[in-house]
């Protein structure tokens, strides 16, 4: 759980980044089975920067329309709920990424490794049925924006990790746990429940580092304090027994949080997650390590043949979501 002082310190910060109410409002009507493309579009045309982020996207090659798409309400009927979603909540990301100190870390580097998890984490939810898809990409966005509070608001404690891990033979986790009391996902998912996110995207952002079973105690106890606020959480499995491509005899608990913990090991393996300094002592996974080993059990394909088609399917989703590349000013 959050180390007492650094959650006093989160709680007297008096600009803590929040999700703009415009783009609150497009959050909350994207999720209103009786909204209209025209209401939505009205929602959207209050924020010039956001009008202009879904414009952009739907003229972009990726889309390939032979004309010009020049409304909103054309934008949203092309687009997708799904796709509007991303972008609305990709927008609000790249805000808070924009007021993080670039000295202390490449900003550029690190969103490159954030869309890349929130393409993956596409790849996975399809790969394993699970369906809500766009929901997978925002986790896998946002998984780890812990780490950019760290640095906004706990600069000197950033660089006290970072010497450590220079030092050590230490994973980033362990290196922040010596020096915080916590980690970047206890810090993540405070944020994202103070942004009012789904619950399982918290929970992929706080659980994605423990193991199975230190994630569910953990979960037993938050439980018991969200039933003294009228909250329930809710279980939710996912069966890999009658995939297409992956055959999984069983049942797993926190699918997302499984989604969101492959799409950071396969950050690792293809390069994309440099910025952590984990060479050899790398930080533990939610159950990642498990599911790639049984991901090369195919009577099929060889373990690299497995691995060499995955890897093309996350390319080719990385490619198409580099149209929200310039989110961060250059």
């Amino acid at each position: 759980m959050l180390n007492p002082k650094i959650l006093k310190k989160l709680e007297s910060l008096t600009q803590v980044p929040t999700i703009p109410y415009v783009i609150t409002q497009v959050l909350n009507a994207v999720d209103d089975d009786k909204l209209s493309a025209s209401n939505l579009a009205t929602i959207i045309e209050k924020d010039q920067s956001l009008t202009a982020r879904v414009l952009t996207v739907a003229n972009s090659s990726f889309y390939g329309f032979s004309r010009r798409i020049s409304t909103i309400d054309l934008a949203i009927v092309i687009l997708g709920l799904n796709t509007i979603k991303e972008i609305v909540l990709s927008l609000a990301i790249q805000r808070f990424f924009a007021k993080v100190r670039k000295d202390l870390f490449d900003i550029k580097d690190f969103w490159q490794y954030s869309i890349f998890c929130g393409s993956t984490s596409r790849v996975i939810a399809r790969r394993f049925n699970y369906k809500l898809a766009a929901e997978a990409f925002v986790a896998g966005l946002i998984h780890d924006i812990g780490i950019l509070i760290i640095i906004q608001y706990f600069p000197k404690e950033f660089e006290k990790i970072r010497d450590l891990q220079m030092s050590e033979p230490i994973s980033f986790i362990d290196a922040e746990t010596s020096i915080l009391g916590c980690t970047h996902s206890e810090i993540g998912a405070w944020f994202v429940k103070k942004w009012k996110l789904p619950e399982k995207i918290e929970n992929a952002v706080l659980l994605h580092h423990l193991n199975y079973a230190d994630a569910r105690e953990l979960l037993e106890k938050v439980n018991i304090e969200r039933d003294k606020e009228e909250l329930t959480f809710k279980n939710i499995r996912i069966s890999y027994g009658d995939t297409e491509n992956i055959n999984l005899d069983k049942n797993i608990d926190e699918p997302l949080t499984v989604i969101v913990a492959l799409a950071e090991w396969f950050a690792q393996y293809m390069g994309f997650k440099n910025w952590s300094m984990e060479m050899e002592n790398k930080s533990h996974l939610f159950m990642a390590e498990q599911i790639i080993t049984e991901l090369m059990d195919d009577d099929m394909l060889s373990p690299e043949g497995i691995m060499q088609v995955i890897r093309q399917e996350i390319i080719d989703e990385y490619n198409k979501a580099n149209v929200l590349n310039d989110f961060i000013e250059k």
